[in-house]
């Protein structure tokens, strides 16, 4: 009988990791989501606490870890304006800025939504080389509905590697606003919190 306990007390610890890997559409978002001539499908996803819902989506053969292109879907419950937020990110990214010339962003309303496009990156221990690029553009929009009350983000977030460094920026000088135009014009999904 102890040897029966033993082995049940022995699997619970792997179906919780089991189920930790699980990803739950929390946002009841269809997919895949098709942007930028690109298929997005729902890789991971995090509902922290009662309020908070994060989904990241990428391209079949990309993973979390190192990627070229995710999108990401957030959602916050509660009573924001959009000014304190990106007044918030901006704070974020002047007090990174300090320390990390490549930091860099831009803000565009349209419609009483926000995009925030931003620069960041990782740098070697002296600084003297750029590790990871990554530029973000998120795009927040309040929602106030029957359903939810809060803040949506849509974002994109494209990376530079080392070995891909020069391009990464090239294509970034070359097509700045192509992908804030994308971005801006995406219909975004009607969320429904499960």
């Amino acid at each position: 009988m102890k040897f029966k306990i033993l082995i049940l007390l022995l699997m619970v610890p792997l179906f919780y990791i089991k189920a930790q890997n699980k990803v739950n559409d929390y946002l009841n978002v269809p997919g895949p989501i098709n942007l930028n001539q690109k298929e997005y499908n729902l890789a991971w996803s995090s509902h922290p606490n009662e309020n908070y819902f994060k989904q990241e989506y990428l391209s079949p053969k990309e993973n979390i870890n190192q990627y070229s292109s995710m999108v990401l879907i957030e959602f916050v419950k509660g009573n924001f304006t959009l000014k304190d937020i990106i007044d918030q990110k901006i704070g974020e990214l002047q007090e990174a800025k300090k320390t990390n010339p490549v930091v860099n962003y831009q803000v565009l309303e349209n419609n009483g939504e926000y995009i925030l496009d931003f620069l960041i990156s990782e740098n070697s221990k002296d600084g003297k080389e750029i590790l990871i690029a990554e530029r973000n553009i998120y795009r927040y929009k309040l929602i106030n509905n029957s359903k939810n009350k809060g803040v949506l983000l849509f974002a994109v977030s494209e990376r530079g590697y080392e070995k891909n460094m020069d391009d990464f920026f090239n294509n970034l000088k070359a097509n700045s606003s192509q992908l804030i135009e994308i971005v801006g014009n995406f219909k975004l999904p009607d969320i429904e919190i499960k």
